[in-house]
């Protein structure tokens, strides 16, 4: 396909194009969210959309999107674009992928690509992801052995057709889904984003008297470049080494990162990372691609809005057959177990040269049990629960409690939970001491309390780590406190699905996050505010920071 020119237009232009792009994106994202039926979306978030010119370059994300989504689409627009022949796309037509290695390493998480057509001229993509709540298998967890245990494979088709749902598609989406309903609701939720994105670029398009997003993309897209080139100078050269244990399944993974920056260049190499793992944690390479450039470019803070262009610089190589790059058909239904990790490693690297630009580790992965059974209502359910950790301090401030990352989830309403699903919560609150004492302290996690109100088993997939390996401080902050998991008051495995029989109690303790410099120099008047908001009991208090009540 040949690549059109850049299009040079005055920065005022060009910036009021832009952030028209960016509200119709939002838009987009706000339509999705309101026409979705699972949980999974309307209170979760977990889902993005972007919008692509026509050789699938990512012009610009939404102003609230998951950055991992982001990163992986990125990658798989380029491969649709060189998948699918430009004659035959259609007006109309949208396709389909959840291949994990297309797309973002999990069958769940479904991507729908639309063509944007204004007659028969091709002006450009729009796409998003969303999690789809159960594509059959077993419900998703981290005890899987194969990618074929973990539900539906779709490679890349057409799911409309005309406009309309391709038939023998949702027919077998509807087979193969504990609740096909759902599924398919959101899945014509993700239509929908993608047709009011359509309508609004070409409202654009004819208004700016533009033939298609290409020559528009291509100035977009330089500015992003050189502003991250611009940001990465300001990084001092270098080879920067790191590694993070994580709990694993049944033994511990090793992450292992060397970060080169060279220039205007930043590359990551995870070469003597742990193998690919028999269970369900492996983090496939488009997934690991994402969750590494994100704190990539939070460390070097582009002067500009993020786009592909300003994925040029970055260059990331996992090793194929490790645990962030795994061969088929390794399982893959808890890879946040592993890829969220990156931003720890990718941070401790950049501290050697970057000290005040990086933050403690945060207390990550995001803690997404599943719970399956039959409702109250007499109906089936598979509900995925948010639960966070706490946000790592940082040079300057303390972190903050329950904030996901990097992953902005959201969580259900207790209201909302109890009255759709056969369970009581008995506490949802914040952990005393869990965040990691420093001159700035890390953000606590939660503890998640509930009793099952069912009149027959539930199965509860925990997903959950941090269990032996807390999170970290830096520059001599102390780490957080670690996890917990406890079934009637008994610690179970983190990862694997249990049977939760009627009137049993689950406790569930998200970690804290690290601290950031010594805590004896926190101020006497911070110290005091924790105690008196309960963040941090006076014992601590005085063995930690010494400290203490008068």
């Amino acid at each position: 396909m040949p690549k059109r020119k850049r299009v040079r237009t005055d920065p005022a232009t060009l910036g009021i194009r832009w952030r028209r792009l960016v509200a119709f994106t939002d838009e987009a994202t706000a339509t999705l969210l309101r026409c979705a039926f699972s949980r999974n979306v309307t209170d979760g978030w977990d889902f993005s959309c972007a919008l692509f010119d026509c050789q699938g370059r990512m012009i610009v994300q939404p102003t609230h999107g998951l950055p991992a989504f982001l990163g992986c689409l990125a990658l798989t627009l380029a491969d649709v674009v060189r998948s699918i022949p430009r004659h035959t796309l259609r007006d109309g037509e949208s396709y389909i992928l959840n291949d994990p290695w297309r797309g973002t390493g999990q069958v769940n998480d479904l991507t729908l690509v639309t063509p944007l057509f204004s007659g028969r001229r091709l002006m450009g993509f729009a796409a998003n992801v969303s999690h789809a709540a159960d594509l059959g298998g077993r419900i998703l967890s981290g005890d899987s052995r194969e990618t074929f245990e973990e539900g539906l494979r779709l490679p890349l088709m057409r799911a409309f057709i005309g406009g309309r749902p391709n038939p023998d598609l949702f027919e077998l989406l509807r087979l193969n889904s504990r609740v096909p309903d759902i599924v398919l609701g959101d899945l014509q939720a993700q239509l929908a984003a993608n047709l009011m994105l359509r309508r609004r670029v070409l409202e654009f398009l004819r208004g700016e008297r533009l033939p298609d997003l290409d020559g528009l993309a291509s100035e977009v897209l330089h500015v992003s470049e050189m502003a991250m080139c611009r940001a990465i100078r300001d990084i001092p050269d270098g080879v920067y080494r790191a590694e993070v244990e994580t709990d694993g399944f049944d033994r511990p993974i090793r992450l292992v990162a060397r970060v080169t920056v060279a220039g205007e260049r930043i590359a990551v190499d995870y070469t003597g990372t742990s193998p690919q793992d028999p269970r369900g944690i492996n983090s496939c390479f488009n997934y690991t691609y994402a969750e590494t450039v994100f704190p990539l470019i939070c460390v070097a803070r582009p002067a500009s809005l993020i786009n592909g262009g300003t994925l040029r610089p970055l260059r990331v190589f996992a090793p194929p057959g490790t645990v962030l790059n795994p061969q088929p058909p390794a399982a893959l239904g808890s890879r946040v177990m592993v890829s969220q990790f990156l931003q720890a490693v990718v941070f401790r690297a950049l501290a050697q040269a970057l000290p005040d630009r990086v933050i403690a580790d945060c207390g990550t992965p995001a803690w997404l049990p599943v719970l399956a059974g039959t409702s109250q209502h007499g109906t089936r359910f598979v509900e995925m629960m948010f639960l966070n950790g706490g946000f790592g301090a940082r040079p300057d401030r303390d972190g903050i409690s329950c904030l996901g990352w990097p992953c902005s989830f959201s969580g259900t309403p207790v209201e909302f939970t109890e009255s759709e699903k056969p369970i009581l919560i008995h506490r949802k609150e914040l952990v005393p001491d869990s965040g990691g004492a420093g001159t700035f302290r890390g953000g606590l996690g939660q503890a998640f309390v509930w009793q099952s109100r069912a009149t027959s088993p539930l199965s509860f997939a925990v997903r959950g780590d941090r269990i032996i390996h807390p999170p970290m401080g830096l520059e001599g902050g102390l780490a957080g406190a670690p996890a917990r998991v406890l079934r009637n008051g008994v610690p179970v495995h983190s990862k694997e699905t249990i049977q939760v029989d009627p009137g049993d109690v689950l406790h569930l303790e998200t970690p804290g996050s690290g601290g950031f410099e010594d805590p004896r120099r926190r101020a006497r008047s911070r110290v005091e505010a924790d105690v008196a908001d309960g963040y941090v009991t006076d014992a601590a208090a005085r063995e930690l920071y010494g400290w203490g009540r008068t």
